[in-house]
């Protein structure tokens, strides 16, 4: 009898440790996953705080604006997405930390129809550096913002670029005349097409930017865009561009009319004009198509100025 309700006493003890540690396992399980799901949401949060923290710095009348770094707590990837469907194209923003040695799953992206953010596609850091600079073609069209984590150095830029990021006092971004004195890790940016050991190489004279064995072209203060974003990414946003300067150059050419018919036809003869660059950029296929646009941008610009009685957007 004692041997059979010592076995029984074993058994009742067995099967309650099991039933221990299946409950112990789903309790650890739910937990992990409930951690996993709130960290998620946190990162969604810091891709949207990452937008907001953005939005102080956009240009109004400046010419260009920056801010302190922007830093984080710990180890993070910041994920710069665009897409071109829509009307406008969206911009997306992910996050994803590192949580002990593991990262963690990306948060939900945090899009945006109205901003464009040149910067490597994916940046793994503690502190981005971050200005803006306002785009006009020929009328303001939007500002452009710029981040970037790793250190730059700008091989013998024109006199205006380097006078620029001085005055704007941009972090982790220096000059040299001699590439060899360029820091170690630093990415060179170089300024003539003959020099070894070039990250990226602008040509001044063709507006152009060859970065990763690919060319891309730029306008004013896209060359800031071409120098930091990887070329699928910078001309995904230059598509988003022409496709907002399309749009706005609708709603130009629908308040010419309406100004024509109050003002004895003033404004009447730049209509076409504005009719026809809308057709182009809403219709352009990558950046090497902005040469030829820019030749219509300045000639809507030279019409517009001399237009002094019905201005249709502001001089800046």
């Amino acid at each position: 009898m004692k041997d059979k309700r010592g076995i029984e006493f074993s058994f009742g003890w067995i099967f309650a440790l099991i039933v221990g540690a299946a409950i112990l396992f789903l309790a650890i399980y739910a937990s992990v996953k409930f951690i996993s799901s709130e960290k998620v949401v946190q990162e969604t949060e810091s891709a949207k705080q990452i937008e907001n923290l953005l939005t102080p710095i956009e240009v109004g009348y400046e010419e260009g604006k920056s801010v302190s770094p922007i830093e984080f707590k710990t180890e993070t990837r910041l994920y710069n997405d665009c897409s071109t469907s829509g009307n406008f194209g969206q911009q997306s923003i992910r996050i994803s930390t590192l949580f002990g040695k593991k990262w963690q799953e990306q948060g939900f992206p945090v899009k945006s129809y109205n901003k464009y953010i040149f910067s490597p596609n994916i940046m793994q850091t503690k502190n981005v550096s971050a200005f803006s600079k306002p785009f006009e073609f020929p009328f303001r069209v939007a500002n452009l913002l710029f981040l970037w984590s790793d250190k730059y150095c700008f091989v013998n830029p024109p006199l205006e670029i380097e006078e620029e990021i001085t005055d704007l006092n941009l972090k982790n971004i220096n000059f040299s005349e001699d590439i060899t004195k360029c820091e170690k890790n630093s990415k060179n940016v170089c300024f003539a097409s003959n020099l070894e050991n070039c990250d990226v190489v602008v040509n001044s004279e063709a507006k152009s930017v060859t970065r990763d064995g690919k060319i891309m072209f730029y306008e004013g203060a896209l060359i800031y865009g071409a120098i930091l974003s990887e070329p699928e990414l910078y001309e995904c946003q230059v598509k988003r561009l022409m496709k907002r300067t399309s749009e706005l150059s609708s709603v130009y050419r629908d308040k010419s009319i309406l100004v024509a018919t109050r003002s004895d036809g003033c404004s009447g003869t730049i209509q076409q004009g504005l009719e026809n660059f809308a057709d182009r950029t809403g219709s352009l296929e990558s950046s090497a198509d902005l040469k030829d646009i820019l030749l219509d941008a300045e000639s809507l610009d030279s019409e517009h100025k001399g237009m002094t009685k019905c201005v249709l957007w502001e001089r800046l």
